[in-house]
């Protein structure tokens, strides 16, 4: 069985597909993966067969920090459609289109609409990972009409399956707008458990690994906050900065390019981030409430689950002041009930089914 992996964005389009594809592995698959080289270095030893990378800008290192834009959800949405589902989909497909000789089955992320739409000419099936917690952002009748153009481009005879044949969902359901509900075919899944919470009094923060570089002065505003609270605390700033360029810290605090991010959330009494789907997640299984930046893209959807079901602060990334995130921060560390809702939203992600248990059905199903 020879597995097409694809994914059009950044680590946060590869990483939530992983447990789904190291079940297809260990079921004797042979995996090959695409995408961009700043992801790919992520891609871990023994599941992919072979590793076809495409450059990036993320591939360089990163001198300067941009400023913070405004938050605007409807120019999110609208990236989706002219964006992902635009230029973007007509790249994938590009690339996707060589590798499809021999493959038995396609997975790509929910916004690789130029891998889902090569597969489909292909005769492929497609497997579709969700990558995007609440599903708020990607509107079926705002990416119809690229969609169509898109499909009509490449000699489609068919409307676009823009959920694939099986659509695989690796978040709790609860996280979920339910405005946007996931499509009847959805096979839910549970990722990777971790550690165990342990709690130590700590803090984590990190803006991910795209936005780290656009949040104007976030960072120093962050690290303000965390030199106040006076707790030890990690702020993760992404590979492509330089630790040097925020000068020196107190000594309970550390500004580190890389850190493991679920291993530290599973220690920490809070996490301070941006809202992206796979920190998120990290925050959940670590068991830890957070205080929430958004900035753009799926994040301030994301922010309105974790106001919703109690997980946390959102706070407005352009007023909030280092006393703010201080405070919030230090009101989310003496907070035991949000601490139990956080735990709640994560046993119901460890009770979803296995990955192994999810890629079984799926060759069942579609193979």
């Amino acid at each position: 069985m020879r597995v097409l992996c694809s994914f059009v964005g950044g680590a946060g389009h590869l990483l939530p597909q992983l447990p789904l594809l190291r079940a297809f592995a260990a079921a004797g698959g042979e995996l090959t993966l695409v995408g961009r080289v700043s992801a790919t270095r992520a891609a871990p030893d023994g599941v992919f067969e072979r590793v076809v990378s495409t450059q990036d800008r993320r591939a360089r290192r990163a001198t300067e920090i941009g400023p913070l834009g405004r938050v605007d959800r409807d120019a999110e949405i609208a990236v989706v459609a002219d964006h992902f589902a635009g230029a973007a989909a007509r790249r994938s497909a590009e690339r996707v289109a060589p590798l499809l000789p021999g493959t038995d089955l396609l997975v790509c992320d929910e916004l690789d609409f130029g891998a889902m739409a090569a597969a489909q000419g292909a005769g492929i099936p497609v497997v579709v990972v969700a990558v995007l917690a609440s599903g708020a952002l990607v509107r079926g009748d705002r990416i119809r009409a690229q969609l169509d153009a898109l499909g009509g481009a490449l000699g489609l005879s068919d409307a676009i399956r823009w959920q694939g044949d099986a659509f695989v969902v690796p978040f709790a359901p609860s996280l979920r707008d339910p405005g946007h509900p996931a499509p009847p075919h959805t096979l839910w899944l549970s990722p990777d458990a971790g550690a165990s919470p342990d709690p130590d009094g700590s803090v984590v923060a990190t803006l991910g690994t795209e936005f780290n570089t656009e949040c104007g002065d976030l960072f120093e505003r962050i690290l303000a906050a965390l030199a106040d609270l006076g707790r030890p605390s990690v702020l993760a700033i992404g590979s492509d900065l330089d630790p040097a360029r925020f000068g020196p810290q107190p000594g309970h605090v550390q500004v580190r390019r890389y850190v493991d991010l679920p291993a530290l959330a599973a220690r920490a009494s809070a996490v301070i981030h941006h809202g992206g789907s796979g920190m998120l997640v990290a925050s959940v299984l670590g068991g830890a409430p957070q205080v929430v930046l958004p900035m753009g893209a799926d994040q301030p959807f994301n922010a309105d689950r974790v106001s919703a079901l109690g997980l946390g602060t959102v706070l407005d990334v352009h007023s909030a002041t280092p006393s703010a995130i201080r405070d919030s921060a230090a009101a989310l560390l003496a907070d035991s009930d949000a601490r139990m809702r956080v735990g709640a939203v994560r046993e119901e992600l460890l009770g979803l089914p296995s990955p192994a248990d999810v890629a079984e059905e799926i060759l069942r199903g579609l193979l």
